[in-house]
């Protein structure tokens, strides 16, 4: 949507930006948002339209970042093809080898830092 906001009436969590089940963010969004909803409003007093451009800005790029993962997501959980299936099962094999274990999950942690910033927090 263009705009999760008009007026007096705010979208949020799966009216604004319908986040899938892939990428398992669905329920966090949704409180995120409605708690830089409310820092927002608190920060900006009588301004509404301030606070409400404010909230939109800060939640833009964030949930830009789960809506881009979605695809890669939904190949670990459905895989398409067989191509998609062979890379999963390898990726998973791979997660449970001594050393590339620990190296995969350092990699994935830090993905993981990424997708749960708190997008409230300022």
């Amino acid at each position: 949507m263009p705009r999760w906001h008009r007026g007096r009436v705010v979208l949020m969590g799966d009216a604004a930006w319908c986040l899938t089940l892939y990428s398992g963010m669905g329920a966090s969004s949704g409180i995120a948002g409605g708690e830089l909803l409310g820092t927002m409003l608190q920060r900006h007093g009588d301004d509404l339209p301030a606070a409400l451009d404010a909230w939109e800005a800060r939640m833009r790029p964030f949930i830009g970042h789960q809506q881009d993962t979605i695809l890669s997501m939904r190949r670990l959980f459905t895989p398409d093809d067989r191509r998609e299936q062979l890379l999963r099962t390898g990726m998973l094999r791979l997660m449970r080898a001594p050393g590339i274990g620990r190296a995969m999950s350092k990699i994935m942690a830090k993905d993981m830092q990424a997708k749960n910033l708190d997008v409230a927090a300022a």
